[in-house]
């Protein structure tokens, strides 16, 4: 089904009261009720049923948010707060391992919607994505997750972040030739930006010539 965008307008302004009260709800300890709530907002709003989303692979929910073209991430956005407060949900509950992967789905929908976005990214998304990552932050974060977040940190000029995400997948993946070449390309690019941006990022720029030497030198020989 199609919506016109002043229907979405709305159901994003709703949905955040939505939020404030599911919130509220689970600070007072009522889960019966919240996921009461929590089921019937994927129904209503997305028409999928938790279980579904949650067992859904993450390329096709991406998919099924409109993400296959750049533009309205309303949807994306309303898809991965209702993950991440279903993983809250499930944390209350001692169900960990179903709210790691709550938070993990809410994290790709949300970076692949920031990442295709072609006018920067909202002050508002960003903030987003940092409760995110700090519900991440003590998990073991699958590596595709990790690749997002490295793109999605250069994106907003978060480069020394950028660049720890890097290392952590190198360390990983040793042997991968693209993603080495990914990095020298990550360097190339923060050596075409002025010193002040560099610094604003948290990787100046002798660091940043540092690392691409280091990842040149990485290289097999031809």
């Amino acid at each position: 089904m199609r919506y016109s965008q002043d229907y979405i307008k709305r159901m994003i302004e709703q949905f955040g009261e939505f939020l404030l009260a599911l919130k509220q709800l689970l600070a007072e300890d009522k889960r019966a009720e919240a996921r009461g709530q929590l089921d019937l907002a994927y129904r209503e709003l997305l028409g999928m049923t938790p279980q579904f989303v949650r067992d859904a692979p993450d390329d096709y929910l991406i998919l099924a948010t409109g993400l296959a073209q750049v533009g309205d991430m309303n949807k994306s956005v309303v898809l991965s707060e209702l993950l991440s407060a279903d993983g809250d949900w499930h944390a209350l509950a001692g169900e960990y391992d179903v709210a790691q992967a709550c938070y993990v789905k809410a994290a790709n929908v949300l970076l692949e919607a920031l990442l295709r976005q072609p006018f920067g990214v909202a002050k508002d998304d960003v903030a987003r994505a940092d409760a995110l990552i700090e519900k991440l932050a003590h998990s073991d974060v699958p590596f595709a997750t990790r690749a997002r977040l490295f793109r999605y940190h250069e994106r907003i000029h978060r480069f020394a972040d950028a660049e720890d995400d890097l290392y952590g997948l190198l360390e990983d993946a040793p042997e991968d030739e693209s993603l080495l070449e990914a990095g020298v390309a990550f360097y190339e690019r923060l050596l075409r930006l002025k010193d002040h941006e560099l610094l604003l990022g948290g990787l100046p720029r002798d660091e940043a010539e540092a690392g691409l030497a280091e990842l040149k030198a990485r290289r097999p020989p031809a």
